[in-house]
């Protein structure tokens, strides 16, 4: 098993079964390491790859949708393939469709359409948005300034080179994720931005506590469970790391940036510093994270078994996405207009967007929308929306 940095101590302990190191001991551990059962950590020699600086900016314009894309299409004017990654659908829209206001020229297309990458679409029309991916922003790609603007998916075995990251503030270890779309091919040339750089957005507010218990801001805080970024205290800690970093080393300093930013003591000491708040929140976030892991614990395979032996989910247990979220496939009655072209004769609708739909007959009402249970949908070259 090849333990990523990006695996925080407690999890590495549990799969250990070891206890969880100190905050020093954890950033000692070698990145990459190799480890298995009964076999000590130990450095996975050559697997870490060339090193690659990155200039680290954060910028206080999360929320201004106009401010992003206009940042993005000037490095694009200036011969950039710049992405974006935001942490929601209505966050990475918003953006995309700025781009193509502002240039229709630069903004990332599948055939001659505008549009953004994200799980909300058909199958048939995500097929469609990672090829072109792959052909804009691949090893094979050309010159020339464009931008990308998605979400979490941009991360998902993707051969993305880009020359400018544009991203939501996440936890380190998502950001780590992202920043390895960054200079990915080491034989292009960059001209201009033959320096790796990524601009981190964060809120215009830098005080985040209101985020602990109030509405969600770009899939961060809030309280519902369908926020990807619910858990504030990873954030503040990564925020206050990055201030402190305008360059990184990767993948040298993954390891620290990881411990620094998710190791539970370093996350204890910080709720205390900040205070009522936020030590409120650190309970109520640990007393979440050991129910999701009972959950999780429930419906875990046994590895310790053949591979052949495993009985995977034959007692009627049913997995779901989001810690018991169901989406919802439907069959539409006649087809609906796809992105990008033809038809589609089927589309998941997300569980919290498919909630109050009931079990009611699915209604197609023209080209781009359709019913189902007193909910109104719309599909078209953004994606699937509810009305």
């Amino acid at each position: 098993m090849l333990l990523s940095a990006t695996l925080g101590a407690a999890a590495r302990a549990k799969l250990l079964r070891q206890p969880c190191p100190s905050p020093a001991e954890a950033e000692a551990v070698p990145y990459p390491a190799l480890s298995g059962r009964g076999v000590t950590l130990q450095a996975a020699e050559g697997a870490a790859g060339r090193d690659k600086r990155v200039t680290v900016e954060v910028a206080p314009i999360l929320e201004d949708a106009v401010a992003i894309a206009t940042r993005a299409v000037a490095a694009a004017r200036a011969g950039a393939a710049v992405l974006v990654v935001r942490n929601s659908v209505p966050g990475a829209v918003a953006v995309a469709q700025a781009v193509a206001d502002m240039a229709e020229d630069l903004a990332f297309k599948v055939g001659q359409v505008a549009t953004v990458h994200h799980g909300r679409f058909a199958a048939e029309d995500r097929k469609k948005l990672d090829d072109a991916v792959t052909a804009a922003f691949g090893k094979g790609r050309g010159g020339g300034g464009r931008v990308l603007v998605g979400t979490q998916t941009l991360e998902q075995s993707l051969d993305i080179d880009a020359d400018l990251l544009i991203t939501d503030l996440a936890p380190v270890d998502v950001l780590l994720q992202r920043v390895g779309r960054l200079h990915r091919h080491a034989d292009r040339e960059r001209a201009a931005f033959a320096q790796a750089r990524v601009v981190v957005l964060r809120p215009g507010n830098r005080d985040l506590t209101p985020l602990l218990c109030g509405r969600a801001l770009h899939g961060l805080g809030g309280t519902k469970r369908v926020v990807p970024y619910p858990d504030m205290l990873p954030i503040e800690a990564t925020l206050r790391l990055l201030e402190g970093k305008p360059e990184i080393v990767i993948p040298r300093d993954n390891r620290l940036l990881v411990e620094r930013a998710l190791h539970p003591v370093v996350l204890d000491d910080l709720a205390d510093r900040l205070g009522g708040d936020w030590q409120n929140h650190r309970r109520e976030r640990n007393g979440g994270t050991a129910g999701d892991a009972q959950t999780a614990e429930q419906v875990a395979l046994d590895l310790t078994k053949r591979f052949k032996t495993l009985d995977a989910f034959g007692k009627g247990d049913a997995v779901a996405t989001r810690l018991g979220a169901r989406d919802l496939l439907i069959d539409l009655p006649t087809p609906l207009t796809g992105a990008f072209g033809g038809t589609i004769d089927r589309i998941a609708i997300p569980a919290w967007m498919a909630e109050g739909a009931g079990g009611g007959e699915v209604e197609r009402i023209d080209g781009q929308h359709f019913a189902l249970g007193g909910r109104h949908y719309r599909y078209d070259q953004w994606g699937l929306e509810r009305a």
